[in-house]
């Protein structure tokens, strides 16, 4: 007799969707609009559950479902963890005969080795109606459209229904003043998922939360990264640097100018009237950068579910505000992971000797390859210039 506790495999079901945790915005969005199509979806996000067995759980999806989706990214191409269930299913169907993989590119890559030859639906570069169109059209076993193809003409959007789909990954808010993306943006992967998480299902407390840790371990460029991946669960994304305090009301004074408030001479005035329409309406983030105390940002932070607020800081200490995220230096295969990709050197051994050298800093070893990168030297030869001139430095 099976576990009452065992989900019910026996229906085979349409697709699986495999991902990596970096491009879950994107699973996620693709599995409803397959929904929405009638098709059966099995997605961890949704149907995986605590205290069931995940590794089981994977293996029968993969086996069980007629198409496996792989959503690819470069994040999806070096996950040593997605490699084995589109492997799993590339095995069964080595010549593509039944298409039992379909890759959907996400984000900006280069597909090689066994998923070079395999053509896949592209989603980079379009909105989220050629999205749409792309993913569904390129699911039917042909290209020809079913009818004749219209005059093209604009089209107008349909009012979104009560019950909205998550939304399309990649558009930025309508107010959004971040700082760019960082590309060579490398692990946090396990932090990043437990700040969504918190974020979108913890108690009233978790709305703030603090990435504290010592300088250079990226607590910014992790923020950054965080708004950018998640741009599409907001309305407004607003960055303040509030290293120093007093700078403040002026950013919230920038805020009120793109918010359409009326201007005040009193910044106070303009802090409350930023406040009270933040605290009246829900889909925002305030992101507090390189805070020192809390006291120094809870004027700043509105009261009520509404939106959330996100603050980095080398100060532990900010349980009275909200739930600390306290993150470390990389690991060490981490760190030389990074210097192999971001310099395109392949010593690993050379790789090992700086990342340990460097005491697997992000900020440091994002120095020196960038470095070693302008310079077109080899990462040898910079751990030898750098154990040369270590007393200066």
């Amino acid at each position: 007799m099976d576990s009452p506790h065992q989900r019910d495999f026996d229906s085979v079901k349409d697709f699986f969707i495999s991902y990596t945790q970096a491009d879950r915005d994107y699973a996620e969005w693709i599995a409803w609009q397959l929904e929405e199509e009638g098709h059966s979806v099995e997605i961890q996000a949704w149907t995986f559950r605590p205290g069931e067995n995940f590794v089981l759980n994977m293996q029968k999806a993969v086996q069980e479902c007629e198409q496996t989706i792989a959503v690819l990214s470069s994040d999806y191409l070096g996950s040593a963890f997605c490699a084995p269930e589109w492997a799993a299913i590339f095995a069964t169907d080595p010549e593509s005969t039944s298409r039992r993989l379909l890759p959907v590119r996400v984000k900006g890559c280069k597909p090689t080795g066994l998923l070079g030859p395999l053509i896949y639906i592209d989603l980079v570069g379009t909105d989220e109606e050629g999205a749409r169109k792309a993913l569904l059209d390129g699911l039917k076993p042909s290209g020809k459209p079913e009818q004749p193809p219209k005059f093209p003409s604009p089209k107008t959007q349909d009012a979104a229904p009560t019950n909205s789909p998550p939304p399309f990954p990649g558009a930025l808010p309508p107010i959004w003043n971040l700082p760019p993306r960082n590309p060579n943006f490398t692990g946090r992967d396990d932090r990043l998922e437990a700040l969504h998480n918190a974020f979108a299902t913890g108690p009233s407390a978790a709305l703030t939360q603090a990435i504290a840790g010592l300088g250079g371990v990226g607590k910014t460029q992790m923020a950054i990264e965080y708004a950018y991946r998640h741009a599409a669960d907001y309305q407004l994304v607003w960055w303040m640097i509030a290293e120093e305090p007093e700078t403040l009301k002026n950013q919230f004074a920038a805020l009120a100018t793109e918010l359409g408030l009326p201007g005040h001479e009193n910044l106070d005035q303009l802090v409350t009237d930023t406040l009270r329409w933040l605290q009246s309406n829900p889909g925002w983030l305030l992101i507090f950068d390189n805070a020192n105390e809390p006291q120094d940002v809870r004027p700043y932070c509105p009261q009520g579910p509404a939106g959330r607020v996100l603050i980095t800081s080398r100060n532990p200490d900010w349980k009275a505000l909200g739930h600390p995220v306290p993150i470390d230096v990389w690991s060490p295969q981490a760190a030389r992971q990074f210097l192999l990709e971001r310099t395109d050197q392949t010593d690993e051994p050379a790789a090992t000797g700086l990342a340990d050298a460097l005491g697997y800093l992000p900020l440091a070893l994002e120095q020196a390859a960038s470095y070693i990168t302008e310079a077109g030297i080899s990462l040898a030869t910079y751990q030898q210039l750098l154990t040369k001139h270590q007393p200066d430095l």
